[in-house]
């Protein structure tokens, strides 16, 4: 392509990047490097979060949205299964525990997140030791809140 037909110039946007970031790139870069764009962008390269080459080392912004729609389905499916729990009336530690964090002036919302946690744990526990539920491990817990059980290391 003949210099003439070039464009003098394009702009590149990163799509990469949840912030979407337009750089001038300039086309016509003279032999002598005598540009003066060209210099200072030689001098000075683009940050780490613009330069997609470096991008790669770190966990995508797709991955990071991904791990956060987890959480929030495994938090809003735990707290749902201590409302089954609590509509069903079984095991009757739920309702107990609801009561007594109500009383010391939790609000309903920070009741059923406890609970959640409570209920997370014991199914962590559950699957890294190979064993079955064990419901009065998972009631004990529950009548320690508002204090929470120790994470497993």
């Amino acid at each position: 392509m003949p210099d003439s037909d070039r464009p003098r110039f394009r702009v590149e946007a990163d799509r990469q990047n949840a912030h979407r970031r337009v750089r001038y790139v300039e086309t016509n870069r003279p032999d002598d490097g005598s540009c003066t764009l060209c210099q200072l962008d030689e001098e000075n390269p683009a940050p780490l979060d613009e330069n997609p080459a470096m991008a790669q080392d770190n966990p995508s912004n797709e991955e990071n949205e991904e791990n956060e729609e987890n959480e929030a389905f495994a938090e809003s499916t735990l707290i749902q299964a201590i409302e089954n729990q609590l509509e069903a009336g079984e095991p009757a530690a739920v309702q107990a525990t609801l009561n007594k964090l109500t009383l010391v002036g939790y609000e309903r919302d920070e009741c059923l997140q406890m609970m959640a946690l409570v209920l997370a744990h014991e199914i962590h526990s559950m699957l890294a030791e190979d064993r079955p539920f064990d419901a009065a491990r998972y009631e004990g817990m529950l009548r320690k809140l508002p204090e929470l059980p120790e994470a497993a290391e």
